[in-house]
């Protein structure tokens, strides 16, 4: 990775459906005050800013990064906007880590943001698709997801009832988070209940709408020196896989598993299970968060349903996951990723709050946008090494 990078800095706003008491750029100016609070820092200390948010027609404004710039302070900087979907968070913390670690620049703040009250979000996706094979049947991303997990629940055991159980944990979880915009639990029985909204999806498998931001401050290791309670980015990859499903497994995701065993061979991880103390991934509906506990290598092949049901990814399991409540809790799209990875350092300082998993020293993340076909994975740590 070239030159250690730190986080040293974690800001998240308070996310809702809407939240008309700010703009877009009073959103992101918001968790980019808080990062750089919790690093004791101001805008003259920042070398380079990273601005991440969903395509424009998510929240209907036209190359937004020029209009944050004077919100944050940021003129005579610079300052790069990176976009990927629900990935975009840890896309733009990736493209801050490789300033540092290739030495130009100390310190790096990354923000990331959508107010998805503003824009045409199920729209905007349909126009993802290719204009001359898929477009005239998008129905949004909820088509695709539901083809997707329907591929899984056969021949892995990705069952309806595996995934009401992640959307019970996770809609639990919220409930801790004081960021969270949903907090109303839920059981099996109200999941499998809910209405179909895409078969196998229902409505209870589906995250919320949601206004919110994120920021995190990355830090070389001799800019770091001062920080008290720095989290360590050990490693960290962004992968992709072709766009068109008929080309690509819908059983395995090829770039979750790339970016991962790329990022468990930077941070020296043989056993994820075993040596990561807490994991927060980016599940854009429930079935998801099934693939990325095999994709992550937290269980074999087809293990996915099992490894629910036992209780082990529970906050008070052996490798809890999405302690937070990941996306069921809030989803703002742009911000979601970075929330993931800010969840994990927050975990691995010891500042989680309620949900904080006792002793968590080294934390796992996972992001993804596209069709499922673009897949992020970090590893931090409280230590450098």
């Amino acid at each position: 990775m070239g030159r250690s990078v730190a986080v040293v800095g974690c800001g998240q706003t308070n996310h809702s459906r809407r939240r008309t008491d700010v703009t877009q750029v009073g959103l992101a100016r918001e968790a980019a005050q808080r990062a750089l609070a919790d690093a004791d820092l101001t805008m003259e200390d920042i070398d380079s800013v990273i601005i991440a948010t969903g395509p424009v027609l998510f929240a209907a404004v036209n190359q937004p990064d020029k209009w944050i710039v004077d919100a944050l302070g940021a003129q005579g900087k610079p300052v790069v906007r990176v976009t990927s979907g629900g990935g975009t968070g840890l896309a733009g913390a990736l493209a801050g880590v490789n300033q540092i670690a290739a030495g130009t620049h100390e310190r790096v703040l990354v923000v990331a943001y959508d107010k998805l009250s503003e824009g045409a979000l199920q729209y905007s996706i349909s126009t993802l698709y290719d204009p001359f094979w898929g477009r005239e049947f998008a129905v949004g991303i909820m088509g695709f997801s539901a083809s997707y997990w329907r591929s899984r629940i056969k021949p892995l055991g990705h069952t309806e009832e595996a995934a009401a159980m992640v959307a019970v944990k996770n809609r639990k979880n919220a409930m801790l988070n004081p960021y969270a915009h949903v907090k109303k639990e839920v059981s099996v029985d109200d999941v499998m209940n809910s209405r179909y909204l895409c078969s196998p999806i229902k409505l209870l498998d589906v995250p919320p709408i949601s206004d919110g931001a994120c920021a995190v401050v990355l830090s070389s290791e001799s800019a770091a020196k001062n920080s008290p309670d720095p989290a360590w980015i050990r490693g960290m990859a962004y992968m992709a896989e072709a766009e068109n499903a008929i080309r690509r497994s819908m059983r395995q995701s090829e770039p979750l598993t790339l970016a991962a065993a790329k990022v468990y061979k930077q941070a020296g991880i043989t056993n994820p299970r075993r040596q990561c103390d807490v994991v927060e991934v980016q599940e854009p509906y429930t079935c998801f968060e099934l693939s990325y506990y095999e994709g992550l290598g937290l269980t074999r092949e087809g293990g996915a349903a099992e490894l629910i049901a036992s209780g082990a990814t529970q906050i008070d399991g052996d490798i809890p996951v999405n302690p937070s409540g990941g996306c069921a809790g809030a989803n703002p799209i742009g911000a979601a990723a970075l929330i993931r990875l800010a969840e994990v350092v927050q975990q691995v300082r010891g500042r989680a709050g309620d949900h904080q998993i006792p002793g968590a020293k080294v934390g796992l993340c996972q992001a993804g946008g596209g069709w499922a076909n673009l897949r992020g994975v970090s590893v931090v740590s409280a230590q450098k090494n």
